[in-house]
């Protein structure tokens, strides 16, 4: 006969496995970094050295830094940057020529920041923009314009914190949200019935339920099969070929009468408890 804990273990085993796996994916995305890109040139302007851009640059990240003050975030340095991506030249090139959010996903930073530099008459002007990489949403972005680079300098000195410090806010939001049960960046939704925890349990019961009725029904098959093929054996044989093939399909039939218990019992209390909470 057949180990009826046994089953009923792997069963349990399996929904463990499924949490298990659920709660790993949640927290594997846990990584609070910030990469600030190079500021590029919109088109080539032959009166700011690269040296000048990357000193901009440099001043931008200064100000990431200064604006997250033991937060727990850390702030990409350029070297950082050029360390994660791909070493294949070709493909390193492609992630260049993409866009921010992009390049944040393939070097596994939570929050990204791109400027550009142009000139419009006599007037330079820095564009800069703060992405959430996971959802690509844009969280901010500044534009600051100056005759001379050292006004640029001064701007992003001005400008740049508050755009920054945007991610506190947006951290801070967040946990007050998980406290709260809302879902993030969220305004607080409309009272509603019992429906979430109570909701889940019921749908995994639901789940687990329908896995346990599809294994009793596949265990039916099979019974019915070996049954088959026990009536059909040739006279003659062996007397422990009979009882071999024999046990087989009542095994099958323990399990499919498991099946469908197991998957009744699960099935009604996820009944129960969408009921009881509704």
């Amino acid at each position: 006969m057949v180990n009826y804990y046994r089953v009923i273990f792997t069963f349990l085993g399996i929904k463990t496995i499924i949490l298990a796996l659920l709660l790993a994916a949640i927290t594997a995305y846990s990584a609070n970094t910030l990469a600030v890109l190079e500021i590029i040139p919109k088109s080539e302007i032959e009166s700011i050295s690269i040296a000048e851009m990357r000193h901009l640059t440099d001043e931008l990240r200064k100000q990431a830094v200064l604006a997250l003050p033991n937060e727990g975030y850390a702030v990409l340095t350029r070297d950082n940057i050029f360390a994660l991506l791909p070493p294949d030249e070709e493909e390193a090139r492609c992630l260049a020529e993409s866009c921010a959010v992009d390049i944040g996903r393939a070097i596994g930073a939570e929050y990204i920041s791109q400027g550009s530099l142009g000139k419009f008459g006599n007037e330079y002007s820095v564009s800069i923009e703060l992405y959430e990489t996971m959802s690509g949403k844009l969280l901010g972005s500044i534009v600051m314009e100056s005759p001379d680079v050292k006004g640029l300098l001064t701007a992003i000195r001005e400008q740049a914190p508050a755009l920054f410090a945007r991610i506190k806010t947006i951290a801070n939001l967040k946990i007050e949200n998980q406290k709260l049960g809302n879902s993030p960046l969220s305004a607080p939704p409309l009272p509603t019935k019992k429906i979430n925890t109570s909701t889940w349990i019921a749908i995994s019961l639901d789940v687990l339920g329908a896995v346990a009725f599809g294994f009793g029904i596949y265990q039916h098959i099979q019974r019915d099969k070996l049954y088959k093929e026990y009536e059909d054996m040739p006279k003659g044989l062996p007397r422990k070929e009979y009882d071999s093939a024999l046990k087989k399909a009542n095994d099958a039939q323990d399990f499919r009468d498991i099946g469908f218990i197991t998957g009744g019992v699960l099935l009604g209390a996820g009944i129960t408890v969408h009921i009881w909470f509704w």
